[in-house]
């Protein structure tokens, strides 16, 4: 609607051209451009999302939107005429710049969107975690922290005594971590997701709240620092009050936050290829260590909320180890040994075995730890299940259609030698299943990414081809002469998606009559020489006229598998890329005409020959024997004339 109005504004300024003050239009002229231009900059700030930018004042650029209407040649505008004649040089000076402006505004069917810059207010100090290193190497650092946390705080909580020593030290300096890391929560931007997809908000004051409302009173009460603070004032009850110190774990939870805007496992996935199935065991296997570990601490923890004049599960191992000089409850290393397997035995459903709870306490938290560890255990083994059989599915698979096949075979009474053949040809081809699956991944790609990879992967039997090499090698020229080839490459990855799988069992006869094969696996004979993998025949496969096609008869010397590509397929491609890749077309139909006029003029030369062969032998029989061939009988006179 602005521009519009603005296109509006402009034919309102050309009538004003029979107007004797030139200043006026001129004015008018330069101020309606000024404003079209400011729209379509304001229409691009309101349409695309802002960008990640780093400072105050950086240039951002922005691709605007189409925004002018379409105007005809017809309903152009007339340019300005002068009124009187004095006016002649002013008004064609003002009809020159009416004259441009109008070409450049309004001449045009679609105008194309235009890149522009303007500053965006952000501020230097608010940090993209995407971008800015040092955010990625902070992320790091927390980690390690919340490593720590997760192995070390449930500890302290459970089992050791707060004193001042290097444990103190180094919980006190991943606090510090954290106290940073709440800090730096104010000024970093965090993702959200409008009409236009995900956006990243950089305004500080936005920011702050959603932290506020978020993660704020979970990092503001795992910061308490409860043990300085009975260290320092002595004070033996505060020190004691583990129910409170519990909340330092709760930092646990900032593992959900780091994992959805850290990039870490990207940049390690990206440059690697990672066995998933593998990791994911592995990683079930920290999972199940991690809960052990911290059910382990709560178990042993209650021996600090029971008075050692009750019976505690530790008292039977206490009675074992106490001829041997050890009292067990004082080496905590011995108490996180007995409390880690008791929960092993516990989460794993093997049942107690030598101590179990003896008080109420313990009795209810034995309870809890039950349920958890019946949860936990009962996920991990379904998740662990599941990844086991996606990794043999492949295997599954087949076992179930060998089953099929023995059950076919025997219902039908075949006999022993071709029951073996049948199933020699099913072993062998046991990983025809992965063109398929290769296929399936291929059209996941973006068009661009899909046609790389089927050049990368045709490229080696593409160059055994006449005109799939020319078409290449055309493809190369434009590439170094700047030519946009994307859509010369998505023609291979037409041909590409057009070839299919097939397999011949050993001494197995096949002809090519406008087919093109290319052998994967094993060996074949092509009528006086042997192909191996990688061998391609039956290039003359786009003639129209099968009586000028050389036929090759393949015969299996072993189980082969080839990829082949029909006459109507391939014609299929060229005839939807037309349009955008006439190359390819003209290529094959000058290839066609070519093959196609040395194969006629040599088959005529050999139709004449063999005219000229029969002649000769007619000429050189006698005429009773000449006559005798006809299949009439003729008068005696008339043989001897």
């Amino acid at each position: 609607e602005k521009q519009s109005a603005r296109l509006q504004e402009l034919e309102r300024n050309q009538k004003l051209a029979e107007t004797p003050d030139l200043q006026v239009i001129q004015a008018r002229v330069r101020t309606s451009e000024a404003s079209l231009e400011v729209d379509v900059v304001e229409s691009a700030v309101e349409d695309v999302a802002l960008p990640n930018c780093r400072g105050r004042g950086e240039r951002c650029s922005f691709d605007a939107d189409p925004v002018l209407h379409p105007v005809l040649p017809s309903q152009r505008p007339s340019l300005l005429r002068p009124t009187r004649p004095s006016q002649v040089t002013s008004a064609a000076v003002a009809d020159a710049r009416v004259s441009k402006l109008m070409k450049e505004k309004m001449q045009v069917s679609v105008v194309r969107a235009r890149t522009k810059e303007f500053a965006v207010s952000k501020h230097w100090f608010v940090i993209n975690p995407d971008s800015n290193r040092f955010s990625q190497i902070w992320q790091v650092i927390v980690n390690f922290a919340l490593g720590y946390v997760a192995l070390v705080t449930p500890l302290q909580v459970g089992m050791l005594e707060i004193q001042w020593d290097m444990l103190f030290v180094i919980t006190w300096c991943v606090d510090l971590v954290f106290i940073i890391d709440m800090v730096l929560q104010f000024i970093t931007m965090y993702p959200k997701t409008t009409a236009r997809g995900l956006e990243w908000e950089f305004r500080p004051r936005k920011i702050a709240m959603h932290y506020v409302k978020t993660w704020f009173c979970l990092d503001f009460l795992t910061l308490i620092p409860l043990d300085t603070i009975g260290l320092l004032s002595d004070a033996d009850r505060l020190k004691d009050l583990r129910s409170i110190k519990v909340i330092r774990v709760l930092r646990l939870l900032k593992l959900m936050r780091l994992l959805k805007t850290s990039k870490l496992t990207h940049r390690v996935e990206i440059p690697n290829s990672i066995p998933y199935q593998h990791v994911a065991l592995f990683r079930f296997l920290l999972v199940l260590i991690l809960a052990c570990h911290w059910l382990a601490c709560v178990w042993a923890m209650t021996l600090k909320l029971v008075d050692e004049q009750y019976p505690q599960w530790i008292s039977e191992i206490e009675v074992a180890d106490l001829p041997f000089g050890i009292r067990t409850r004082d080496v905590p290393w011995r108490v996180y040994i007995a409390s880690y397997y008791f929960c092993c035995y516990t989460m794993t459903s093997v049942g107690y075995g030598d101590f179990g709870p003896r008080n109420v306490l313990e009795r209810m938290v034995c309870t809890w730890i039950v349920l958890v560890s019946g949860l936990s255990w009962a996920y991990i083994l379904g998740e662990v299940c599941a990844i086991v059989s996606e990794m043999t599915a492949e295997s599954q698979r087949f076992r179930k259609k060998m089953h099929h096949l023995n059950s076919f075979m025997e219902d039908q009474g075949l006999s022993q030698a071709l029951c073996c053949r049948l199933r020699s040809f099913f072993l062998q081809n046991r990983h025809q299943a992965q063109h398929l699956t290769r296929q399936k991944l291929l059209d996941n790609l973006s068009p661009q990414l899909h046609a790389e990879v089927c050049t990368a992967m045709n490229l080696a039997w593409l160059e055994k081809v006449t005109f799939f090499r020319q078409f290449m090698a055309l493809v190369d020229t434009m590439e170094t002469e700047g030519v946009h080839t994307a859509p010369y490459r998505s023609c291979i990855a037409d041909i590409s998606r057009e070839l299919k799988m097939g397999a011949f069992a050993q001494r197995e006869i096949f002809d090519n009559v406008q087919v093109l094969y290319i052998l994967s696996k094993g060996l074949v004979a092509l009528n006086s020489r042997v192909g191996h993998n990688g061998a391609v025949w039956g290039e003359d496969f786009v003639l129209s006229d099968t009586s000028l096609i050389r036929p090759v008869a393949g015969f299996a010397l072993t189980y082969i598998e080839v990829l082949f590509l029909t006459r109507e397929s391939f014609m299929r491609v060229i005839e939807r890329r037309k349009l955008t890749c006439p190359e390819l077309g003209q290529i094959v139909r000058r290839y066609c005409v070519r093959v196609a006029a040395i194969r006629g003029v040599i088959a005529e030369a050999r139709k004449r020959a063999r005219t000229m062969v029969q002649q000769r032998s007619q000429t050189s029989e006698s005429p009773t024997q000449r006559y005798s061939s006809f299949a009439w009988p003729l008068p005696p006179g008339l043989i001897e004339k």
